[in-house]
């Protein structure tokens, strides 16, 4: 088998492993890398959700309350294994981020001709990134660096992408409007042709709409907020990266997030577009400085249910 029809069946393989979004054998970065975005069917982009925010809108990073360090593990369908790591620091109006983004699926069988198989191989996608964020007054803006590597059989290739951001926070902080532009970046050939990055451009608006207390004897605070989150995939062109004006690859996320008393989350989202994957389910529980996380995200097309664990620390 040649080298060309062996890369093209390869994405074939791992798209389809995948059950994603855009095609690209880079959509790995179309996954929510948290159980926190996962849960709101990562309408993320005006929703401060940690250090994922460096994949999502690097200036949610200069949001956050304080510093804070984070894992978390995903068991994707067709046993793809996401990893996450990553920290925030926030020193007065500034913040700086770095994590490290991988996913991978072994256990491929290589066949050039019927019968037995030549053995197996592994396919593995990995993103580090780094991020620095800045607030003035209610805007903050920020941008992040990747760089990414993928592995196909024994192809490998480097890329590198960029992400920016700016939120802005009105009504007294009740309201946070978000907009970015998400893996605008290029990457080597892999034998002969190089993947496509999933560009896109989000915008968001995340709303703390009903705030009340509970009756009891602990008169705990609720607050319940949505979310509304939209994506466009960009086609990347020879001269410019532009809008595809015919692609109906839009997405809308809608979700929403009960607070209780700073200590127990529910949360839920829906995603309308092209999606496999509409639905989504979570929750955390916050025992200072620790909050744990869960997301549930089932497929639709019987592909299996995605499970996702999290641990964040705040310092």
């Amino acid at each position: 088998m040649k080298s060309l029809p062996l890369i093209i069946l390869l994405s074939l393989i791992y798209t389809t492993a995948n059950s994603q979004d855009t095609g690209s054998g880079l959509d790995f970065l179309n996954i929510g890398p948290s159980a926190r975005s996962l849960s709101i069917s990562q309408a993320t982009t005006a929703t401060a959700t940690g250090p994922t925010s460096i994949y999502s809108n690097p200036a949610l990073l200069a949001l956050e309350p304080g510093s804070s360090a984070e894992a978390n593990y995903t068991l994707w369908i067709s046993n793809v294994n996401n990893q996450f790591a990553a920290f925030n620091y926030r020193k007065n109006q500034t913040a700086y981020a770095f994590a490290v983004f991988n996913s991978g699926s072994d256990g491929f069988e290589a066949r050039d001709s019927p019968g037995l198989s030549a053995g197996n191989f592994s396919v593995g996608y990995l993103s580090i990134a780094g991020a620095i964020a800045r607030k003035m007054g209610p805007i903050s803006f920020g941008i992040t660096g990747q760089y990414l590597r993928e592995e196909v059989f024994q192809f490998r290739a480097n890329g590198f992408a960029f992400t920016g951001g700016v939120s802005a926070q009105l009504f007294e902080d009740r309201v946070t409007a978000g907009l970015s532009i998400n893996n605008l970046g290029d990457m080597e050939s892999l034998d002969e042709q190089s993947t496509k990055l999933p560009s896109s451009i989000n915008a968001g608006l995340h709303f703390d709409l009903i705030e009340f207390t509970s009756t009891g004897f602990n008169d705990l605070p609720i607050l319940i907020s949505f979310i509304a989150d939209w994506k466009k995939p960009l086609e990347e062109e020879a001269v410019s990266i532009t809008v595809d004006e015919d692609s109906t690859d839009d997405f809308f996320s809608l979700a929403m997030s009960v607070n209780a008393g700073d200590l127990l989350y529910l949360q839920s989202g829906y995603r309308l577009g092209p999606t496999e994957r509409p639905l989504s389910f979570g929750l955390g529980l916050s025992i200072d400085p620790i909050r744990v996380n869960y997301a549930i995200v089932p497929f639709s097309t019987g592909f299996g249910t995605v499970h996702s664990f999290g641990v964040q620390y705040y310092f």
